[in-house]
């Protein structure tokens, strides 16, 4: 069977999708994705926060909620704003997950002035029933 970076070729391709609000300000789980998934990478659809100095989205695998995308900046609207796939996404791609329930975090944080606008909807792009994992 031909592969691609792992992954069998013609490989369904999955979304899921969560919200994530400005009062996420610690690690909130949004995915469960199954044993034998790859990310492929992660869509963010929304907003821009107003918060005063800064507004940033972490995302990842535990509750530190970092291991994926630390930080990214939601409060300019070349980010924060409209859709985006997001750029620079660490241990996601080409990663089997292996455990038996995978979670995706998501956490928001904000300095100065409190914001009172921003949310935005989060998709996971990945693939499942990876050939690696399945028993003959």
């Amino acid at each position: 069977m031909a592969t691609f970076q792992g992954m069998p070729t013609g490989q369904p391709l999955r979304v899921a999708y969560a919200s994530v609000a400005r009062t996420d300000t610690t690690a909130a789980k949004k995915f469960r994705l199954p044993r034998g998934a790859r990310i492929v990478g992660f869509v963010l659809a929304g907003t821009a926060s107003d918060a005063g100095t800064t507004a940033t989205l972490s995302i990842g695998s535990t509750t530190t909620a970092t291991e994926y995308v630390n930080a990214l900046d939601v409060k300019t609207a070349a980010t924060g704003s409209g859709i985006h796939l997001l750029a620079g996404v660490t241990a996601a791609t080409d990663s089997l997950l292996t455990a038996q329930d995978n979670y995706v975090y998501a956490k928001y944080a904000e300095t100065g002035t409190a914001s009172t606008a921003g949310a935005w909807k989060l998709f996971v792009l990945y693939t499942d029933g990876n050939i690696a994992l399945e028993t003959h």
